[in-house]
């Protein structure tokens, strides 16, 4: 299917109600340039959350059509640096996979592209978004959303850079950097007419940061400006019912999720479930929170180390707690754990004690 008619198809559910838009989005219709992904459910590019063993983590769960790397400072990875490579390490569990660059018309971001597809990027995406204070301090992030123009022809050198390539080129941006310079439908339209083949919306101005609410009716104005390309709608997707009220009030062809999959990194398999049936699937029980605790340290350990994985986890905890009611002290014993097998034993433990508390009421329903 082409991208025009997922907008066709996109618009169409912005028309119906809630419930019934989820039931137009048939997993296999959604493409990226040349690139089919399984689901429409993408996994955000966050800033210190995304290393390999999150991604792998939110893939085995379900539901990820697309899951980007870290932001990536493109004259950091041409130089080799250790940190950069380490936030763009993938394997073959980590597919399909976008990598997204930062940086300015004059940092090396076309040779920073070509990088990327020779190390396992299917999608490269240029960050037009972040308002963090080092990202646009260094005229990348959300200072490209106040010069349009330059910004295209940015745009247009990285889409040149790999089009011998097949790689499809996209950008995620925002409405614009305050709410008197909504550039964000215009930046879309002439994007697409450069090459780039995608557009992600965080519907939010830079000086909002993350507060306040999303306005999806400004994300729907992009998907107006466009004609066939696919939009990506982002912002504020904590529940699968969130998905359904992007698409239908934006005509989006795609949902990207980001906050809302650090504590519910099952997002995405409920949401997945949600817009083939129209259902919300029931929230995992406290034993399987504890089991993909468990399996998210195991894979922290495996793929960023011992220190990586002990810090990482003594933050996560407190995002995952926030799903499993007055567990405060298994929290702390995570939190206050100085190794992995620390972390292990109390997971354990609070795994034994958890099977012991619901036997009875699972023998008693048999």
């Amino acid at each position: 299917m082409s991208p025009g008619d997922i907008k066709q198809k996109s618009s169409e559910a912005a028309a119906l109600p809630l419930h019934d838009a989820c039931m137009f989005y048939n997993p296999c219709m959604f493409r990226i340039g040349s690139v089919t992904l399984d689901s429409p459910l993408l996994l955000a590019p966050m800033a210190g959350h995304c290393d390999l063993a999150f991604r792998i983590l939110c893939r085995e769960l379900g539901g990820v059509g697309l899951a980007s790397t870290d932001l990536l400072n493109c004259r950091s990875i041409l130089r080799g640096a250790p940190r950069a490579l380490t936030l763009a390490a993938t394997n073959e569990h980590d597919q399909p996979l976008c990598m997204q660059l930062y940086g300015n018309d004059l940092d090396p971001l076309p040779e920073a592209a070509r990088w990327a597809v020779e190390h396992g990027a299917v999608i490269v995406d240029i960050n037009m978004g972040c308002p963090v204070d080092k990202v646009a301090k260094k005229n990348g992030g959300s200072l490209l959303l106040c010069d349009v123009g330059r910004t295209v022809r940015l745009a247009g050198r990285i889409v040149r850079a790999v089009e011998s390539t097949g790689v499809p080129v996209s950008a995620k941006v925002r409405l614009g950097w305050d709410r008197s310079c909504i550039v964000a439908p215009e930046l879309a339209a002439r994007l697409e007419d450069v090459g780039i083949a995608a557009i992600t919306v965080h519907g939010r101005t830079t000086d909002q940061r993350f507060k306040g609410t999303v306005d999806l009716d400004g994300i729907a104005r992009v998907v107006e400006r466009v004609k066939n390309i696919p939009v990506i709608g982002n912002g504020d997707i904590t529940e699968p019912e969130h998905i359904d009220r992007m698409i239908a009030r934006t005509g989006c062809a795609g949902v990207m999720i980001g906050r809302g999959a650090m504590r519910k990194p099952w997002l995405f398999r409920a949401g997945q479930v949600r817009l083939r049936t129209g259902l919300t699937p029931p929230e995992p029980d406290q034993l399987e929170k504890l089991r993909i605790i468990r399996r998210h340290l195991e894979l922290l350990v495996t793929y960023m180390g011992e220190r990586h994985a002990v810090d990482t986890m003594s933050r996560k905890i407190s995002w995952y707690g926030k799903t499993m009611g007055h567990i405060k002290p298994f929290k702390e014993s995570i939190r206050l754990a100085r190794s992995s097998a620390a972390m292990f034993d109390a997971i354990d433990a609070m795994i034994e004690r958890t099977e012991r508390e619901t036997a009875p009421a699972m023998t008693g329903a048999a």
